[in-house]
């Protein structure tokens, strides 16, 4: 007597028609157009699961952005004062923060800038014998004259106090520099600033460098992380 297992293979078919309910055509109802249907379904399923966390996270960046633009205020600025008043805050608060209840929003860009004033002053930015180089750096050019290159568009802290540590402190001579240079220095801070393009940085100095912040501005609107898009 031949053993089949017939009714746990019909539960097994039975379970992937129900998957592919819904779907057009014989991919509903047989069995083998069915289960190919599914498989793919699955794997598109499995791979945006990860793609809409990121296009989400990125509408919520440009929502804060454009919230704190009109605020004088930049999103890497923002997001650096916000940690440092430990707000808790995450990206999706904000952003609906910003689009539903500008108030509330003006409220923590205020907190966020205080908190950056707290954090210029307090004595861990004066103890920099114990940092590295690039640390060290930090406080070092704001009593020097130098720029706030954080005003440049894809400039945040981090590579604004490598710059510094290479010399570069002022829009002037961040216009004057090539851009091979600038891309050694953020190959050489390691792989996370290695993927960073510095193509437009000297031309938005030169026009920082001159005051010419109505065409920087410009500028700005057509760069996404300061690249040209």
């Amino acid at each position: 007597m031949r053993v089949t297992n017939s009714p746990a293979s019909r539960k097994r078919r039975g379970r992937m028609l129900t998957a592919a309910k819904g779907f057009r055509l014989k991919r509903s109802k047989l069995y083998r157009y069915a289960s190919d249907a599914v498989d793919h379904g699955r794997q598109y399923a499995y791979r945006d699961r990860r793609t809409k966390k990121r296009n989400y996270r990125y509408l919520w960046q440009i929502r804060i952005n454009a919230a704190t633009r009109v605020l004088g205020m930049t999103y890497s600025r923002f997001i650096e004062g916000l940690k440092a008043a430990n707000c808790e805050l995450d990206r999706k608060v904000l952003a609906d923060i910003a689009a539903t209840d500008s108030a509330a929003f003006a409220n923590l860009v205020t907190l966020a800038q205080n908190a950056l004033k707290t954090k210029a002053a307090s004595p861990k930015a004066a103890a920099a014998p114990k940092a590295t180089a690039p640390k060290a750096a930090q406080a070092a050019p704001a009593a020097a004259g130098a720029d706030d290159l954080e005003k440049i568009e894809g400039l945040g802290p981090k590579v604004s106090e490598l710059l510094h540590a290479a010399g570069i402190t002022t829009f002037a001579q961040l216009a004057a520099a090539p851009v091979t240079q600038l891309k050694e220095i953020l190959h050489a801070a390691g792989s996370r600033y290695a993927m960073m393009d510095p193509t437009t940085w000297p031309e938005q100095s030169a026009l920082a460098a001159k005051g010419d912040w109505a065409a920087l501005e410009k500028i700005e609107d057509e760069l996404k992380g300061g690249r040209r898009v």
